[in-house]
């Protein structure tokens, strides 16, 4: 008897874990990628404070020194979300709509050569910009942990490399 109800509830807390409400978990981690002229991504850690918000953090970086034009590449993003609507159908995926604003840093050294003869001449450059991007997003949460977030907006960078375009981006994390 004492096998059934142990069997019985171990059942229980598992289909329980299975069909809960993501959207009460308060942390992800994961990967991201946000693509516009210039692209960045990374690993991202959201915390979300209540029901209305959350920041996000991301990081990146990128050394290799063995014949790449860019052999260093870096970035860190900070991401402030606002969320507008969010749901759950049939308690099995949950959704929210949320409106975002991210500011960050990147960080690229490039290097490229000149050929002319009789000698070869070497060209290397850092290129630090700032960047902002804003826009929306739908955060879609499956089975409470695995969280896939897609956004679109417009991202720009400057000072070294002035740019305003359209982005959009996805992420893979998983919730807790």
């Amino acid at each position: 008897m004492k096998k059934l109800i142990i069997a019985a509830t171990l059942v229980l807390a598992l289909a329980g874990s299975l069909f809960a409400n993501g959207l009460d978990n308060k942390n992800a981690i994961g990967m991201y990628v946000i693509g516009a002229e210039n692209a960045v991504g990374g690993i991202q850690y959201e915390r979300r404070f209540s029901d209305l918000f959350s920041t996000k953090f991301g990081v990146f970086a990128f050394y290799n020194d063995s014949g790449y034009s860019d052999p260093f590449n870096a970035s860190f993003t900070v991401e402030g979300d606002f969320t507008l609507f969010e749901n759950t159908w049939k308690d099995k995926i949950s959704s929210r709509l949320f409106a975002y604003g991210m500011v960050g840093y990147t960080g690229t050294y490039e290097r490229s050569y000149e050929y002319a003869e009789p000698e070869s001449k070497k060209i290397e450059k850092m290129h630090n910009n700032a960047l902002a991007s804003v826009g929306f997003g739908f955060d879609f949460i499956f089975f409470d942990h695995l969280s896939v977030p897609i956004q679109f907006g417009f991202m720009g960078t400057f000072p070294d490399d002035p740019q305003v375009g359209f982005c959009g981006g996805i992420a893979l994390r998983y919730t807790w």
